[in-house]
């Protein structure tokens, strides 16, 4: 349980951080911050999953054994870890584009 607390927050953490970096950076460029702001963070989705879960193959190791070698407990482990991944990443993204519509209106 811990570690699917920590995966959720780490694909919450690069994705939220990283877009409110690009946002800074259009400010520093004379770039509209909010257009590049909603890019990041759909385009940070993917790479914040793929960070949160190890960024290695042991994930697809995981995966492997699970199927092929009768695993099931490591194969659900590391289905558990994607969907974490991908909630905390989701998460950020959704909380980005909500800020951004408050404030554009």
């Amino acid at each position: 349980m811990i570690r699917l607390i920590t995966i959720y927050f780490i694909a919450f953490g690069i994705t939220l951080g990283g877009t409110f970096l690009a946002g800074f950076s259009a400010l520093l460029t004379r770039q509209a911050p909010f257009e590049l702001m909603k890019d990041v963070a759909q385009d940070l989705k993917f790479w914040a999953i793929i960070a949160a879960i190890g960024g290695t193959f042991d994930a697809l190791k995981g995966i492997e054994e699970g199927f092929l070698g009768g695993q099931y407990s490591s194969l659900l482990r590391q289905i558990f870890y994607f969907f974490a991944a991908f909630f905390g990443a989701n998460t950020a993204s959704a909380m980005i584009l909500m800020l951004i519509r408050s404030l554009s209106s």
